[in-house]
């Protein structure tokens, strides 16, 4: 157990809770103990007891270059590249194709192609079925449209 004088407001410390060892930052010193607020889920509470001292509070001059040095800005530059989703790859891997595929075709072109990377779904060729029909009913310009000539497939609607 720690000196309780030694305890000041911004202090990184252990408490215990049950059987657990929790990381909190003390937010206020009571008469009958500390508020803290737990580093992990953040709630806010009051000890009694405080196991150990992890860090000490820091000078304002001292946390402000710190603070700077934990969370620099961010760099200029291009955002990052936006993962393209399996309807739009859909739609670019028919654009390209020219030919009807059903969904199935489409994925494995997809992949193929690298606009779209496989996730850990059962069964995107469903999800992927589900979204073109989706579209085609909801959308005045869908990019889709069933295939006259080959049942079960789609085409890229090229009057857009």
């Amino acid at each position: 157990m720690c000196v309780a004088s030694e305890i000041t407001v911004g202090a990184v410390v252990i408490v215990k809770i049950g059987r657990n060892e929790v990381e909190v930052t003390v937010t206020e010193v009571t008469a009958n103990g500390w508020k803290v607020k737990s580093q992990s889920t953040g709630r806010e509470f009051e000890v009694r007891r405080i196991e150990r001292i992890v860090t000490e509070p820091a000078s304002d001059a001292d946390s402000d270059a710190e603070d700077n040095a934990v969370n620099p800005a961010p760099e200029a530059g291009a955002p990052p590249e936006k993962k393209l989703s399996l309807l739009n790859a859909a739609a670019q891997v028919l654009a390209a194709g020219g030919q009807p595929m059903n969904c199935k075709e489409i994925v494995a072109k997809a992949i193929e192609m690298g606009l779209w990377v496989p996730t850990e779904a059962k069964t995107p060729e469903q999800t992927l079925y589900s979204g073109i029909f989706r579209e085609i009913k909801t959308g005045e310009e869908s990019r889709f449209k069933k295939s006259e000539t080959r049942k079960g497939s789609f085409e890229y609607a090229k009057e857009r």
